[in-house]
Formats: C-alpha cells, sequence, structure tokens
C-alpha cells in the first residue's frame, strides 16, 4: 500500500468510529440509573396499582378514609429566654381499618395563617 492510501484508510477509518461513539443505546442508560424516558412509556413505575383506597388516577376510591385530629392549643413563646411553654389537647380518631402501632406528632409554626411571620417579603 502506498500513504496516499495507508492515509485515506486511515482517515475513513477515524470518520466512521465517530459517529459509532456517540450513539449511546437505551441499556447504557438503564443501567446508569435512568429509568426508560420515553414520553409515550407506560407509568407501572409511577403510579401504583389501583384498588379499593384509590383509583387508577389517584383519586379517593370507595373505601378512602380520612384519619381526623382535633387539638387545642395554649402556647406561648418566650422570645427574650429562647423557649416555649403551653398546653394542648390532641384528640386523633383512627379511621383506618388498620391498628396503629404508634403516632408521630410534629409541631409546626403555623406558616399558613394570613398574618404569619414567614410570609412576609424579606427583600
Amino acid at each position: 500500500m502506498t500513504t496516499t492510501k495507508i492515509n485515506t484508510l486511515f482517515l475513513y477509518l477515524l470518520f466512521i468510529q465517530v459517529p459509532l461513539v456517540a450513539q449511546v443505546s437505551i441499556d447504557s442508560i438503564s443501567s446508569a440509573g435512568h429509568s426508560n424516558t420515553n414520553k409515550f412509556k407506560q407509568l407501572k413505575e409511577e403510579l401504583s396499582t389501583p384498588n379499593s383506597y384509590r383509583t387508577a388516577s389517584g383519586a379517593p376510591g370507595r373505601d378512602y378514609y380520612q384519619q381526623k385530629v382535633d387539638y387545642i392549643m395554649d402556647i406561648e413563646l418566650d422570645d427574650e429566654n429562647k423557649k416555649i411553654y403551653g398546653e394542648e389537647e390532641i384528640t386523633y380518631t383512627n379511621n383506618s381499618p388498620d391498628e396503629l402501632s404508634y403516632l408521630w406528632i410534629q409541631l409546626d409554626q403555623n406558616i399558613r395563617k394570613k398574618d404569619a411571620p414567614a410570609l412576609e417579603k424579606k427583600w
């Protein structure tokens, strides 16, 4: 082979390989932790199977139940000493057909109140 033919062959192989390397297979995307990105894919992973508690759309089903909590709180914040004082009465009604082995209660500030300080713009 002449030098010109070798150089042409080398360039030809170089340009053929570049487009092949740029192609990514679906298997390599899945193995990297990504799921199917097809816009028309089935939503089996995202939506649970419909049952009597939830329909396929996520709306409440015929056996849907809502837990109920009523509370009375008398709370005082002591900003100067960075303390909170108060009393509360919490009445929890378990409307679930299942027995609850524990109940988690978390106290958060009322940021939904119309005059809540958290809603004030600070800019």
